[in-house]
């Protein structure tokens, strides 16, 4: 007689001990109907992979900062994939990892020179304060959380993590692996603002170059030209919730509210930058080929391809194409009464560049 297939599933306290929740946790998350594991002949509950899933993908986004209500919309409409959720994981893993590493390094430091018959500074403690508080992740998904929900609804927010989750890994991983220098450079950023310092000022501008140097290596402004170009209403939402965020991080994980200055401080020191200061006038001539109706193809346009693309390899700014595409994405951000004229003008550049003649 054939041995009778053993069911893979597990009763409520095995469940528990063997996933590291409590009884309690799986009666919260059922009563909230985010489970509703199956019951024997003699009501006992059922754990089977079904329900196992389900758990990983709730304490995930839990992890993110998540509320049950929320977790529970998503779960109705259309649940992530597993290897999705297992992406997401392996996010909150990383983070605490490298906050940790950050953390222990710090530590270190910080003993050695007390060791050695040193005194730690303020900028030290100021440090070892910073690096516990902000960089450890449970204490920051609750704020991305909060700034989340004040900035997108709910149906923006699975739309925009949808189209995020879909860009390719090579992208999302060189603008992660460039993101604690970026996170450097705009401390440095508010230390200037602080002083009062002219974002033209020569301190500003090496900070500006140090930031185009990273947005180069990691990709950002194509991601953000193509995050605009697929949906500009969310992507300003998204770009607002991303400037309060890093300003968060940055001044203080108590305040009230972010002070959201700091990405104006920013852009007014890109915009006194060498490279934007010599593309205005290309900007200003291409408009006057809009109102002209020239065709991008046309000689006029393509000497000033010339001139952009000499500019754009003068000052290490990328791919000009990729620079032109954010440049007018990026003017969605900061409304002026002759945007829609320059926005109009960066378009153009793009498709003239799109038209030039390409090398053998």
């Amino acid at each position: 007689m054939a041995r009778e297939k053993k069911s893979a599933s597990m009763g409520a306290a095995e469940c528990a001990r063997r996933t590291g929740l409590t009884v309690r946790a799986l009666r919260v998350y059922e009563r909230h109907r985010l489970i509703e594991p199956r019951r024997t002949g003699k009501g006992w509950r059922c754990y089977g992979p079904h329900e196992l899933r389900r758990l990983n993908l709730i304490v995930t986004l839990k992890a993110f900062g998540m509320t049950l209500a929320q977790i529970k919309t998503l779960l109705a409409t259309k649940p992530p994939p597993l290897a999705r959720v297992l992406q997401l994981q392996l996010q909150v893993c990383s983070a605490r990892r490298d906050a940790a590493d950050k953390a222990v390094a710090l530590v270190k430091t910080a003993l050695a020179t007390i060791e050695s018959g040193g005194r730690l500074s303020l900028d030290n403690l100021c440090s070892l304060t910073r690096t516990i508080e902000m960089e450890n992740p449970q204490a920051l998904f609750p704020i991305v959380r909060q700034l989340i929900n004040e900035n997108l609804t709910p149906e923006e927010e699975r739309v925009v993590m949808t189209w995020v989750a879909a860009r390719p890994q090579d992208e999302l991983k060189a603008m992660q692996e460039c993101a604690p220098a970026m996170l450097d450079v705009h401390r440095s950023f508010q230390d200037l603002r602080e002083k009062n310092a002219d974002p033209a000022a020569p301190e500003a501008q090496a900070l500006v170059a140090r930031l185009n140097e990273l947005v180069v290596r990691s990709g950002a402004r194509n991601h953000r030209a193509t995050l605009f170009e697929w949906n500009t209403p969310v992507a300003l939402k998204w770009m607002q919730f991303s400037d309060r965020l890093m300003s968060k991080r940055i001044i203080s994980s108590q305040s009230a509210a972010p002070d959201e200055g700091l990405a104006a401080y920013v852009h007014a020191a890109q915009v006194a930058s060498p490279w934007h200061r010599a593309l205005d006038p290309i900007v200003d001539e291409a408009a006057v080929l809009v109102d002209k109706r020239a065709q991008p193809s046309a000689a006029p346009a393509q000497a000033l391809i010339g001139h952009l693309q000499q500019i754009c390899a003068d000052h290490s700014v990328g791919d000009p194409l990729v620079y032109v595409r954010w440049a007018r994405a990026i003017l969605f951000r900061w409304p002026a009464e002759d945007n829609a004229r320059k926005q109009a003008a960066w378009a153009f550049l793009a498709h003239a560049i799109e038209a030039a003649p390409r090398a053998a």
